[in-house]
Parts: structure tokens; C-alpha cells; sequence
């Protein structure tokens, strides 16, 4: 077949040259390696001819179908860094009308096809070949990304060509830290992608108010998630501190700005609902990025506090939480963004935790038994996944206002004490940094079986019988004594190892058993003073 194609290409027989080229593609479409082509450099006499077909118009018939070849072959990257050159590179950026800004915009119904296989080489290539992308960083092509994308609505620019635009800028700013701070510092590019962000949305609700069809068109979709995946590479290390006086004002109002077209984004009712997880997944990684004073633009539209934003989030979070197996990286983008806001933003706090810490109603069954929401997080906190564990545990400690009390309310002490021994919290008082208790007030089935919830269980218990009841003093102290031998036995052989609550408020092993025993008669001297409150005896 290759020399069949050599032939072709001799005798300038370009129809030949394009049926051959068409039967392999057709052979090869589904062939991700091409180990038999590497044997015998059939895969490099393959490549070099394909290019040398696209260097010159007068084999303009079988450019289509050599891209669309070159496609194919740079799926397998065995040695393609060896055998691509600049030379290469430039004939595809020319054929994707990238090569130079003045002929990016000029786009036509004739060469799309070759624009858009154009592009798909050179997202392969891109993906495949670090060479390629530090080329592409030294040349103009990310200066001609940016230069199209901001005439997308005003030339009418296909689909197509929009989305492999966007997907080649998204594997650029991937790979290349260079091309990052390119487009940030010289190109301007968060700008004109927030535009491009803000005109999908427009023109979408626009076309949708036309049609009366109450879903976003597909296309728009899916160009959206790959525009919000291009401003995550482009903010995923930006360090900006508002507390900063160093900082600029316009870099905050991008910040600003940004956080307003997301929260447009996620409230906009023209998503079916697989794209509404598809469009939010985007955006809530992409507010990980986002410093977290901005996110009180979430609960803002019109200068009206507006909390439409956050049930989207917290509705996410808990569709997220609804299968067996909940994964660290499904969640902890939502998770994150909850804590970060939670902890700058108390309007963003209160609104979140109306949604996943309520009026507590339900003290008859555990925390983490049941569907709610809360109950799903109190589920985690018990969690082999230590990362998951403790971003859950800090946001439900933050919601709580830092305050231990609260927290063994809502979780209970033995779903929470992992949380306080690492924290150093089990002495800790209510942070004075959040507002009042006002909003706090407990519920009336709270208030009734206040006294009969196991704090450690965080639920209701009945009363059971007092196992002291029926014993003397001397027998009481007897059993006490009993249970510090065991636990010195326990300890002595390395089973337990007792602790006592530090200055710091995080456990302590103590020295000897006698630390324990002597806390304990103090714990049982207490009690008995306080049911015998008139007994003055020793």
C-alpha cells in the first residue's frame, strides 16, 4: 500500500493517492497502536509521505484525507517525538489556519473540514508530544486561539472548529505552565474566555426563548465544560490574597466577575438535568481555584442576597453522596468550595448549613442512619478514606461554628472524636470569631429528650437500669478497682494504651495506671457528692 502510494504521488495520479489514503484510514480507524508499522519504518515512510501531500496546494484533494491519516498515526506516540519537526508542526497549524494571525479568522464553508482535521491532528500531537507543545509555545498559535475564539459569534464560526479550538487550548494550558501565564499576562485570555463564556449562555437562553424548548442545545454544553476546563488550568496556581495591599484591583474584578458569570451558569433552568451535572462538576472545580472572599458572589445577583446558586452546589453534593461508594475526587471539589466559603462568608455559612445541618428533629436514630444529607456526611466521618474523612469532618466543624458542643449534637461524640483528638479540640471553647447563638434555637422534640441523648451515640437511649444501684459504696469502689486492674493488664501487655485529655486538648498517654485510677475516684467522688448533695462524710 505505501508504495502504491509512493507511485501515486510520483506520477501526480492525486484521485489515486486519495483512495489508497481512504482505505487505510477506513482499516485503521479504530487502531490505537501500530506496532506492525514500526518493524520495517513502514509508520515513518507513512508519515513523511502524508506531510509531504499537505506541503503544496496542488495536492489540495488529498489534504482531508492525509490529515485525517495523521490523525490516525499520532494516537501511537512510540516515536513521535523522533520523527515530528517543526516543519510538520507548521503544515498542520497552516492547515488549521493557526500558523498566523492574519489569516485565523479567515475561515470558510469550503475549508472547514480541513480546518477542523487540522485541529483534531494537533490535539493528538499536542496530547502525545511534549516537543510539540514547548513549539507551540514558542510560536503564535496560542496568540491565534485567543484571536478566534473572540470572533466565534461575530463571523458565525462553526461548531466544530469552536470546540477543537478550546479542546487544543485546553491541552496546551495542560502540559505548559508557559503558555499559562502566556495567555493570563500578554494574551489576556481569562477576559476574552469569560466573554466567550458569558455569550454561550446569552445566546443560548436567546435561542431557547425562540424555540420554547426547555433545554440547552447540546453544543453549548459541551463547548461550555470545555471553556470552564481551560480556566481551571489558567487559575489552578494563582496566588491572590485580597487582605494583600499589594494586590490589583482589576485582578479582584476579574475574580469578581468570573464567580458571576459561574453563578449565571449554574442557576440558568434551560440544563436537562445530565447536563446540569456535567456544566456544575465544571464549575465547582473551577471555583476551587477562585480565592475564597469572591465566593460571596455566589449568594449575590442584582445586589439582592440570592442563595439559588448554593442549592444548586449543596443538590450536587448530595447526588454525589447517594452511591455505595463515594469517591475522594467526586466529592472533594464540592466539599472544598463548601468549607472555603463557609469559613470566609457567613451569609454563604448560614445558607449552607440551613441546607445540611437543620433544625436537628430527628434524635431517635443515629446520625449517620438515614438519607438526609447530614446523615451522608456522618457516614463519612467513620470513613477508611482518611483525606475524605477529615474535609468532611472539618466542613461539618466549621458549619457548627468550631463550637465541640454543637458538633456532638449533630454528629454525635463517636462519629466526631476522630476530628477532636487530631485537632487538639476536646477542651476547646465556641470560637468567638462567628456571630451569636441566636439563629441556634433548638427544636421542641430536641428540648424534650435533651436528657436522654447519648451524647456518644448522638441519639436517643432509653433509660436502662443502674448497675450500681443495688451495691454498697464499698461495692462500688470495689468494681472500680476491678476495672482499673483489667485496664492495667490491658495496658501492660501493649493491648490499650489509656490516655487522659492534655492541656491541649488532644489525648495523652499517661505514665502509669495510677493516673487513671486516680481520675477515676475523683470522677466517682463527684458523682456521689452530687447525688448525696447534704452527706459531709469523707
Amino acid at each position: 500500500m505505501l508504495t502504491e502510494i509512493g507511485v501515486a504521488i510520483e506520477n501526480k495520479d492525486f484521485e489515486r493517492v486519495k483512495t489508497l489514503v481512504e482505505t487505510i484510514i477506513e482499516k485503521h480507524k479504530d487502531t490505537f497502536s501500530f506496532d506492525h508499522l514500526h518493524a520495517d519504518n513502514t509508520f515513518k515512510l507513512l508519515w513523511e509521505s502524508m506531510f509531504s501531500c499537505l506541503a503544496t496546494d496542488n495536492t489540495k484533494i488529498t489534504h482531508k484525507q492525509c490529515l485525517a491519516c495523521i490523525r490516525l498515526l499520532s494516537r501511537d506516540k512510540t516515536h513521535l517525538n523522533k520523527i515530528i519537526t517543526e516543519e510538520h508542526v507548521n503544515i498542520l497549524l497552516r492547515n488549521a489556519n493557526l500558523l498566523d494571525e492574519s489569516s485565523c479568522v479567515f475561515l470558510t464553508s469550503e475549508n472547514n473540514d480541513i480546518v477542523v482535521e487540522g485541529l483534531k491532528c494537533l490535539c493528538n500531537i499536542v496530547y502525545q508530544c511534549e516537543k510539540v507543545q514547548l513549539l507551540c509555545c514558542a510560536n503564535n498559535t496560542v496568540n491565534c486561539l485567543i484571536l478566534r475564539l473572540r470572533i466565534y459569534f461575530e463571523c458565525n464560526v462553526p461548531y466544530d472548529i469552536k470546540y477543537f479550538d478550546v479542546r487544543l487550548l485546553f491541552l496546551l494550558t495542560a502540559f505548559n505552565k508557559a503558555i499559562r501565564l502566556k495567555i493570563t499576562e500578554e494574551l489576556h485570555g481569562l477576559t476574552y474566555l469569560m466573554e466567550l463564556l458569558d455569550n454561550i449562555l446569552h445566546n443560548s437562553i436567546e435561542e431557547t426563548s425562540k424555540t420554547k424548548q426547555p433545554d440547552l442545545h447540546a453544543e453549548n454544553v459541551t463547548l461550555s465544560c470545555e471553556v470552564l476546563k481551560v480556566l481551571f488550568n489558567l487559575t489552578v496556581n494563582t496566588n491572590f490574597d485580597r487582605s494583600d495591599d499589594n494586590d490589583d484591583d482589576d485582578d479582584y474584578s476579574v475574580w469578581i466577575r468570573l464567580v458571576s458569570i459561574l453563578r449565571d451558569f449554574i442557576v440558568t433552568s434551560t440544563f436537562v438535568p445530565l447536563d446540569r451535572d456535567n456544566i456544575v462538576s465544571n464549575v465547582v472545580n473551577l471555583l476551587t481555584n477562585v480565592p475564597a472572599g469572591c465566593l460571596d458572589q455566589l449568594t449575590i445577583k442584582n445586589h439582592w442576597c440570592n442563595v439559588e446558586a448554593l442549592k444548586v452546589i449543596v443538590d450536587f453534593l448530595d447526588d454525589r453522596l447517594s452511591g455505595s461508594n463515594v469517591l475522594y475526587e467526586n466529592v472533594s471539589p464540592v466539599l472544598l468550595v463548601l468549607l472555603n466559603g463557609s469559613k470566609a462568608i457567613a451569609t454563604f455559612r448560614r445558607s449552607v448549613r440551613h441546607r445540611i445541618l437543620p433544625p436537628l428533629k430527628d434524635i431517635m436514630n443515629r446520625p449517620e442512619q438515614g438519607n438526609s444529607l447530614r446523615n451522608k456526611l456522618c457516614r463519612l466521618l467513620t470513613t477508611p478514606n482518611v483525606g475524605l474523612r477529615d474535609l468532611v469532618a472539618e466542613l461539618l466543624f466549621v458549619l457548627c461554628k468550631e463550637n465541640v458542643g454543637r458538633m456532638i449534637k449533630y454528629t454525635g461524640f463517636g462519629n466526631a472524636a476522630g476530628l477532636f483528638a487530631n485537632l487538639g479540640l476536646l477542651n476547646k471553647t465556641p470560637n468567638p470569631d462567628y456571630s451569636s447563638n441566636s439563629e441556634d434555637s433548638d427544636t421542641e422534640e430536641y428540648l424534650k429528650y435533651k436528657d436522654q441523648i447519648n451524647p456518644v451515640l448522638g441519639c436517643y437511649e432509653p433509660p436502662k437500669p443502674n448497675p450500681f444501684e443495688c451495691m454498697s459504696d464499698e461495692q462500688q469502689e470495689h468494681e472500680v478497682m476491678q476495672l482499673v486492674c483489667k485496664m492495667d493488664k490491658l495496658t501492660r501487655e501493649g493491648v490499650i494504651q489509656p490516655c487522659k485529655i492534655g492541656d491541649d486538648g488532644r489525648p495523652k498517654p499517661i505514665e502509669h495506671v495510677l493516673q487513671l485510677q486516680e481520675e477515676l475516684l475523683s470522677h466517682f467522688n463527684n458523682v456521689k457528692n452530687k447525688d448525696n448533695p447534704n452527706d459531709e462524710s469523707d
